[in-house]
């Protein structure tokens, strides 16, 4: 018994061994295990965070790419400009060439424009006043024939110059033996008109035109002497007797003075006056132009609307043939007595004009600019005929665009009378570039009778006081020029070029006459 103890406790300590060795194998087993499961999870927590990392920048993306902000600066860059970007960087490159050209405007204008009253023409304002005060102290004459006149002309001339003066009678020259007497008196109104006082005067390639009106008075007229040139036979003598007596005044030493026709009219000669070279005047470049008028009283002007005829037939031949009266009208030379009754009408109509629209004389003086280098006037110092479409007629269409605009026109464009210069002058160029005034007649208000002004061939503007057509005598190759060169201008002026300033105002090549024709 005692060893079948010893038997089982011998087994029982095996067993127990055996079962602490298991045990330990089995504590060794889980450790590893325990081991492996530690590593795997942390294998699998590192490719956890991975996977979370990876998926917070998929979301972030796609947050990013939802919003539109944001994303990889090479994306940026690959996209490009957006159209509103494109817009505001052209929107911004326009103000500035705008804002520029504005500034050249302004520097032009100081440059050329020429103020009355101001220090730079104080030596021309003391001559105009020397100038009035001559005209109205002149001499007068009795009545006399024809001849007489022409040799008392040629008389004093002599006697102021040293040279005869012949009075430039218009063609045809007053026939032997008319009955017509010539007399002349000292004009009983003086007045500086045109572009200077209204501060539209501007200065051209070689000088600018200062125009003094000597109206004469109208006791040196009869009611008829608008027919058969008597009234332009009469306005010669004055003009010549007004040269003759200047030439015998102190303004012989300052002016060189000459006879002139105004826009190649010869009915409408003038006595112009250009400083001598060493007087302190012909520095500043003008040229004083006496023009003379009639009031609008003294010639019955309804009788001279343009489809009436006041040049006979039988008095143009030298007969007295009745079978030679011609029935055609005559609304050129109609215009040129009416013209010249309408001088101060047309400026008061004008500086009222000016008032009403603060920036219409400087947008004036851009026309004049603009014009001046287009009208080719000289082939060298050889003076060509000038042009029958002046600064007063642009002026003039400037002024019915602004005032119809204010008035409830029913043609035409319209212009704001609170637009600036450099507006003003665009829409007026856009105005002539797309209006054909062959083919297209306008007036001033609704009060012109347009049958008998249409009726005219040409291009028809009447004038506000529905007496004259201001266009009257212009050729149709000068209109077609002149919108030419219009539409070539607004192309310019909208295409915000470089050098769109240049081309549209300091272009010499325009007033190059070999450049501009073919034939010369």
């Amino acid at each position: 018994m005692a060893a079948g103890k010893r038997k089982l406790a011998g087994a029982g300590l095996a067993t127990h061994s055996t079962k602490h060795s298991r045990k330990d194998q089995t504590r060794v087993e889980a450790d590893d295990s325990s081991n492996e499961s530690m590593m795997s999870s942390e294998d699998s927590g590192a490719e956890s965070d991975s996977s979370m990392h990876d998926a917070d920048e998929l979301k972030l993306a796609g947050e990013n790419h939802e919003s539109g902000v944001g994303g990889s600066t090479e994306r940026s860059k690959a996209r490009g400009a957006t159209n509103a970007e494109i817009m505001a960087l052209n929107e911004a490159s326009l103000l500035f060439k705008s804002n520029l050209f504005k500034l050249q405007i302004d520097e032009l204008l100081s440059e050329t424009l020429v103020t009355a009253g101001s220090k730079v023409t104080r030596d021309l304002d003391a001559a105009l006043k020397q100038i009035r005060d001559v005209l109205v102290a002149m001499d007068s004459t009795k009545e006399m024939t024809v001849d007489a006149a022409t040799n008392l002309v040629r008389k004093l001339g002599k006697q102021a110059t040293g040279h005869a003066v012949a009075i430039p009678f218009p063609d045809p020259a007053p026939a032997a033996g008319l009955a017509l007497k010539l007399a002349f008196e000292a004009p009983d109104v003086v007045n500086v008109v045109g572009s200077y006082p209204l501060g539209m005067a501007v200065r051209t390639q070689r000088s600018f035109n200062v125009d003094v009106l000597a109206q004469m008075p109208a006791q040196m007229f009869q009611e008829r002497d608008y027919m058969n040139y008597r009234y332009f036979y009469k306005r010669a003598f004055f003009v010549a007797m007004i040269r003759v007596q200047l030439h015998a005044s102190a303004l012989n030493e300052l002016f060189d003075i000459e006879f002139e026709l105004l826009r190649s009219d010869t009915r409408l000669p003038v006595v112009v006056l250009r400083p001598k070279s060493d007087t302190r005047l012909s520095k500043l470049g003008c040229v004083v132009r006496i023009q003379p008028s009639i009031a609008p009283d003294t010639l019955p002007l309804r009788r001279l609307m343009p489809d009436r005829n006041h040049v006979r037939a039988a008095y143009v031949a030298g007969t007295t043939d009745a079978d030679l009266v011609a029935e055609q009208a005559t609304p050129q030379y109609n215009a040129a007595v009416v013209s010249d009754a309408l001088q101060l009408t047309h400026m008061k109509y004008l500086f009222e004009t000016n008032e009403q629209c603060t920036e219409f004389g400087r947008a004036a003086a851009l026309l004049r600019v603009w014009l001046g280098q287009r009208t080719v006037q000289h082939i060298g110092q050889q003076q060509l005929m000038a042009p029958r479409i002046s600064g007063f007629a642009l002026t003039m269409v400037l002024a019915w665009l602004v005032r119809s605009a204010n008035s409830g026109g029913v043609t035409g464009a319209r212009l704001s009378s609170s637009m600036d210069a450099h507006q003003l002058f665009k829409g007026a160029i856009e105005f002539l570039a797309a209006h054909d005034f062959n083919h297209g007649a306008l007036q001033f208000g609704t009060d012109a009778d347009m049958t008998v002004f249409g009726a005219q061939s040409g291009a028809v503007l009447v004038d506000p006081s529905a007496s004259v057509n201001v266009l009257a005598g212009v050729q149709p190759w000068e209109l077609d020029a002149l919108r030419l060169h219009a539409q070539q201008t607004a192309l310019d002026l909208n295409h915000h070029s470089a050098n769109h300033f240049s081309r549209v105002f300091l272009s010499a090549a325009l007033t190059d006459v070999t450049a501009k024709y073919d034939h010369v």
